[in-house]
């Protein structure tokens, strides 16, 4: 196991990544989930210090899901 597989085994049950994963949900229920994630990763892209969770509920909102 590497170390980036270590680390999210650590953070699996955090608050954080259970509510990526519900934002997750939603796009999937959506069939946005493509739309979503690519729009967060290109929030993050240009805001490098925004937590990846504020980038996938920005993300969400912008494709209303």
């Amino acid at each position: 196991m590497n170390d980036i597989q270590k680390h999210f085994i650590d953070k699996a049950t955090s608050s954080e990544i259970l509510k990526i994963v519900d934002c997750l949900d939603q796009a999937s229920r959506a069939g946005k989930t493509v739309e979503v994630v690519y729009t967060a990763l290109q929030t993050i892209k240009q805001s490098p210090n925004m937590s990846s969770l504020l980038a996938m509920q920005i993300a969400c909102e912008d494709w209303n899901v």
